[in-house]
């Protein structure tokens, strides 16, 4: 399995673990090198390391600004429990750049109208962030909700997408 990292100005490390199928982690930033490193320790094969390296370095450009396409880079999500992968795929397949969608509508298009707290479990889970942009999923009352690398990266990425979405990436 490929791994990839890179610093990315404002923001921090970053990392990717990619096996023989696409992209199966995506470490969001972190203050270290070391700390992504732990994050990534399972994978160390050279496996798709072409995969990793473009997945990085298309994931630093966007959170840089530039409006880079990222739904189109393979995710491999063969270790994620079925129902979670289901609800990862429509989120993918239904959220848009610069949009929100609640927990609630999120369970609804996954045809689970009731299902908001398991949706917010399989978003708490996503091993690959901004591939499967879990930090656009809110609460019913607009605000933020949970986010497992913090609310304050969350509004960040929020932030940051409402500038991209002048440009209509996806």
């Amino acid at each position: 399995m490929g791994v990839a990292l890179k610093m990315v100005d404002g923001w921090g490390w970053i990392g990717v673990g990619v096996t023989e199928n696409g992209v199966a982690k995506v470490v969001l930033p972190k203050g270290s090198k070391d700390e992504v490193e732990k994050e990534l320790s399972s994978f160390n094969d050279d496996i798709n390391q072409e995969l990793a390296s473009q997945c990085v370095n298309l994931l630093s450009r966007y959170l840089s600004g530039e409006p880079i396409a990222l739904g189109q880079i393979p995710v491999d999500l063969k270790a994620i429990p079925p129902v979670h992968r289901r609800i990862l795929q429509t989120l993918k397949r239904f959220s848009r750049i610069g949009q929100t969608i609640t927990y609630g509508e999120l369970a609804r298009l996954c045809g689970m109208p009731k299902a908001a707290r398991l949706v917010g479990q399989a978003m708490a889970k996503n091993p690959v962030p901004l591939l499967i942009p879990c930090h656009r999923v809110i609460r019913s009352d607009g605000s933020l909700g949970g986010f497992a690398a913090g609310t304050e990266l969350k509004r960040k990425l929020l932030g940051l997408e409402k500038h991209l979405a002048k440009f209509c990436v996806e």
